[in-house]
């Protein structure tokens, strides 16, 4: 039976009323390159992508869904996780939600708005939570280049997962990407610095195995 890799890619959308909503500028390219990379590397593959992300590439060994919110999300990942070996938690999730869920009706427009949010459910941790002995999962770290390193560890520890992909805020939107790879037991994986997504995602995979032990 082949090795099974669950891939998030792309940015949540939170509604606020039909027309508006709280995002971010994810393009969800590298969760796109990473599932193709996966699929042609011989891996089944999942990938969930979100809905304003761009079209992933079609392979037969890559299935794709696609999510809106935060809640969509999580409801895609119970459904699939439990099937699969790896998850790469490439997406960027939005960290808080309007409290009660979107407006039916337009918000007129208005010289001042006070917006009640509400944090989102942690999908890595619950993810984390309920991995059997058998499943492994990489998460991304994205932050200021001067504490990248300590950000990461943080939220390594902090999620539970087996491995964090560090990279630059610059990273967002660019072509290339300058990465570094910790994992729960200390160790440290570089790729080629400043290397195309693409060829970063082909390292990832053919890495996957070693840096997930």
């Amino acid at each position: 039976m082949s090795p099974t890799i669950l891939i998030t890619a792309g940015a949540t959308r939170e509604q606020i009323d039909p027309v508006r909503f709280i995002g971010n500028r994810s393009s969800g390219h590298l969760g796109c390159q990473l599932a193709i990379a996966s699929a042609v590397a011989g891996f089944e593959t999942t990938l969930l992508l979100g809905s304003s992300s761009e079209s992933a590439t079609c392979h037969p060994r890559l299935q794709t869904h696609i999510f809106t919110s935060t809640r969509d999300l999580e409801a895609l990942i119970h459904q699939h996780w439990p099937s699969h070996q790896y998850l790469i938690m490439a997406a960027a999730v939005a960290d808080f939600t309007p409290k009660g869920g979107s407006l039916q009706d337009k918000l007129p427009r208005q010289t001042e708005l006070n917006l009640e949010l509400v944090p989102t459910q942690d999908i890595v941790t619950s993810a984390s939570r309920s991995a059997r002995d058998d499943q492994r999962i990489i998460a991304f770290a994205l932050g200021k280049l001067q504490t990248l390193e300590q950000v990461a560890k943080k939220k390594l520890e902090r999620k539970g997962v087996d491995a964090i992909v560090a990279n630059p805020l610059e990273t967002m939107n660019a072509d290339n990407i300058s990465a570094t790879v910790y994992c729960k037991d200390g160790r440290t994986f570089s790729p080629p610095t400043d290397c195309k997504k693409s060829a970063f995602s082909l390292w990832l995979i053919e890495q996957i195995t070693d840096i997930c032990l």
